[in-house]
């Protein structure tokens, strides 16, 4: 069975060492080109408004096919050759807007990478946990040494050479994924463009059952949070404490090490404490994670933040990830699995440009504003899901 998973996880491991470096390089980038605070912010608001409607839509493509590994293939290898183009673009503005292209391509690995891990999982909470939790281990494997690895070429190169070396590793995603076994699935087929896309459109009764829905307002709001803080996290450890672009790296590699384990402990767990709990544990330690940063004088407060961050992204990940997928129906769960990466990319759109905005004047009141809305979108998930969503 592992030798089967084997080079799904290769994949998604090099997609997300490059995804998760690139995220800090490319704030590091913009601020070398003379970028405010709120044009940072602004980077990850656009890239999020385009993985809104990309996600979902690959989705939907690869569910009205019968394979999904050759699109899989054509999106990995379109986004590595794309990369190159970050080092060249000196105008804030043109960087930020190819950012968005960039986006576009790899806003469908994620779903089509999940609806790959649980094709076969029989709709057990058990199997569903447990595949998605591997997936979601190799995920932040690739976070972890891709952290680390920038962490020791911003030693020795500029920001722009490091670029470089990234989109030259994108390439090496392409040679497990021609491995994958992909077998025929379920296809749903629709009538009319939009509603191959965009399937809500015809059909969104899935949403509304047992709760659905606020799984995705729930998941939303604690991103808007988590992006808000973190989309600027870069520019408040170098310019207000005072760390070194390669000291923080480091200190941000806690969050996917700690991620490793919590998903590991969370998909051995998830069927006797169910998805629900496990995704509502992800947002209170999420919660901490903003306080931490709020009281933060020196690297301790921040490197104790992004460990319970880690923790937290492995609980509510792997909790919401398995509620969808036992509740949508399989011949749509790539583009349910869609969803819920774009209502993450719902966040990532508006809380940068909300935490940016606020940050101008205070980095407290924007922590606390964070952890404010992350609050929320927990009481969301606790008054209006319901507890046979968790025992299917």
């Amino acid at each position: 069975m592992f030798n089967k998973r084997l080079p799904l996880l290769l994949t998604s491991l090099i997609v997300f060492f490059v995804m998760f470096g690139f995220g800090l390089l490319l704030q590091l980038k913009l601020r070398e080109l003379g970028a405010s605070l709120l044009m940072v912010g602004l980077l990850t608001t656009v890239r999020g408004a385009v993985e809104t409607l990309g996600s979902p839509a690959w989705g939907a493509i690869s569910d009205s096919l019968k394979r999904r590994k050759p699109l899989m293939i054509v999106l990995v290898l379109t986004s590595a050759l794309l990369y190159f183009a970050y080092s060249v673009i000196e105008i804030p503005l043109v960087f930020i807007l190819f950012s968005a292209l960039i986006a576009f391509f790899t806003a469908g690995f994620e779903p089509i990478a999940m609806a790959l891990s649980t094709e076969h999982s029989r709709d057990s909470v058990r199997n569903t946990s447990r595949e998605l939790s591997i997936l979601n281990t190799a995920n932040s494997m690739g976070m972890l040494s891709g952290r680390l690895l920038l962490s020791m070429l911003l030693v020795f190169f500029t920001v722009t050479q490091t670029i470089n070396w990234y989109a030259t590793i994108a390439f090496l995603a392409v040679i497990p994924a021609l491995f994958l076994r992909d077998q025929e699935h379920t296809v749903a087929r629709r009538k009319g463009f939009l509603n191959r896309l965009f399937p809500l459109k015809q059909d969104s009764s899935p949403l509304w059952e047992n709760g659905l829905w606020a799984v995705y307002v729930g998941t939303f709001l604690r991103q808007l949070g988590t992006a808000g803080a973190t989309s600027i996290i870069a520019i408040f450890m170098t310019e207000r404490i005072g760390l070194s672009a390669s000291a923080t790296a480091i200190i941000t590699s806690v969050n996917p090490f700690m991620q490793i384990f919590s998903h590991i402990f969370f998909g051995r767990v998830m069927y006797r404490i169910g998805p629900r709990k496990s995704t509502l544990i992800g947002i209170g330690l999420t919660i901490f994670t903003m306080l931490f940063f709020a009281m933060a004088q020196s690297w301790v407060l921040i490197a104790l933040g992004y460990f319970s961050l880690g923790i937290a992204f492995g609980a509510f990940i792997n909790g919401a990830g398995t509620m969808i997928s036992l509740s949508s129906p399989p011949e749509r769960r790539a583009e349910f699995l869609g969803l819920l990466r774009s209502a993450r990319a719902i966040g990532f759109m508006v809380g940068p440009l909300l935490a940016g905005t606020v940050a101008e004047y205070s980095y407290f009141v924007m922590f606390i504003m964070m952890a404010s809305l992350i609050a929320a979108g927990g009481l969301i998930v606790i008054v209006f899901t319901k507890d046979r969503l968790i025992t299917s």
